[in-house]
């Protein structure tokens, strides 16, 4: 199976245990299904988690580089979309389907409402816990 992982799953998974870190623990340590990532995705996640002052209280600058590069070794880093249309309201979040598209990946994983509420579902957004639940069945 492959999956686009959304940003905010991402950086859900390295400061807390819910259903994010399960997704990220299950990808990691059991391989159940290869994430398709793309340089701006990879940046957006750098971003939030190495020059934002408030996530500090819950992750080391050191663990965040740490967490990133194990991100990118492990990830199918692909291109980043060329053509990239408007398809959800969120303009910024649209990269997202292209780049699940382009690649052919049968989920996006996320907690972003714009996604989930996408009504294309081309391919289908699914939640973090709703994801782990499809695992485990």
């Amino acid at each position: 199976m492959k999956v686009v992982l959304d940003a905010n799953v991402f950086v859900s998974a390295a400061i807390n245990v819910g259903p994010s870190n399960r997704v990220l623990r299950a990808w990691f340590d059991g391989g159940l299904f290869d994430v398709v990532m793309c340089p701006e995705l990879l940046g957006e996640i750098t971003d939030v988690l190495t020059t934002r002052p408030r996530i500090r209280r819950w992750i080391e600058l050191s663990d965040a580089h740490a967490f990133i590069e194990m991100i990118r070794v492990m990830a199918d880093l692909v291109p980043d979309p060329n053509e990239v249309s408007r398809v959800i309201r969120d303009e910024g979040d649209n990269y997202l389907v292209a780049l699940a598209q382009l690649y052919k990946a049968d989920f996006i994983v996320t907690g972003d409402k714009d996604l989930l509420q996408w009504a294309g579902q081309n391919p289908p957004a699914i939640t973090p816990a709703r994801f782990i639940g499809l695992l485990e069945s």
